[in-house]
């Protein structure tokens, strides 16, 4: 028994809603995935900033424990309230001058 035109067109006009669902969820699925990148670098980019921004006050921290060592070196073996009393020496400002430009 041949099938007939109204069911071949029924079965071919099921195939193109499906292929048409099948793009749109493509779609969807695409814009989705390209927007949770776009979120993913933006963190990544705000991970960066903030792991540059702790470089430089550990790194400025650290200069200011080598200048009172140093100090402490040069004057020799003291009490502690002596090496307290010591002056500290103004440190340049922990923010990168690449920034500025």
């Amino acid at each position: 028994m041949k099938p007939g035109v109204v069911e071949v067109f029924a079965y071919q006009e099921t195939l193109l809603m499906m292929a048409v669902f099948g793009i749109a969820i493509l779609g969807m699925i695409w814009a989705a995935f390209r927007r949770w990148l776009r979120h993913k670098e933006s963190i990544e980019r705000l991970i960066a900033e903030q792991m540059v921004e702790r470089v430089a006050q550990n790194d400025a921290r650290m200069e200011r424990v080598e200048a009172r060592l140093e100090a402490v070196e040069q004057r020799g073996a003291q009490p502690p309230a002596q090496i307290d009393a010591l002056p500290e020496r103004p440190l340049p400002d922990p923010i990168l001058k690449s920034d500025e430009a």
